[in-house]
């Protein structure tokens, strides 16, 4: 998880973003399904990630529904939780769209790797 200060104030950040390119049909399903949305610190690691990024490729609809199944059944068998990290979720997210959506897997790589940068920053 990223870095916490005592007056931090945390808002939601979706993994998959932005609104504007995810909503329609499964693609916006994904992005509104809980485990697809995580509280974050808003004045630091959300604000650094919204500003390294110009957003996640938009994947196929159909890609969408099969992510959307595959998290559904990840999380029935207790293999993913909402209690998991933003690094768990992205490399889920990652491992489940490599195959199907590279474009979308590598914009998922791109924000793990500004969260792993800004976590390794020295206090």
């Amino acid at each position: 998880m990223a870095k916490k200060c005592s007056s931090e104030r945390y808002d939601r950040h979706h993994l998959c973003f932005y609104r504007r390119s995810w909503n329609k049909g499964f693609v916006k399903k994904l992005r509104l399904y809980p485990y697809c949305v995580i509280k974050i610190p808003q004045q630091t690691i959300h604000r650094e990630i919204h500003m390294s990024m110009a957003g996640i490729q938009t994947p196929r609809d159909k890609s969408a529904e099969l992510v959307l199944s595959e998290l559904k059944l990840l999380e029935k068998y207790g293999k993913i939780s909402e209690n998991d990290s933003i690094e768990k979720r992205l490399k889920i997210l990652i491992l489940l769209f490599e195959n199907l959506e590279p474009k979308t897997a590598w914009g998922f790589r791109k924000q793990l790797k500004i969260i792993r940068d800004y976590n390794s920053r020295p206090p």
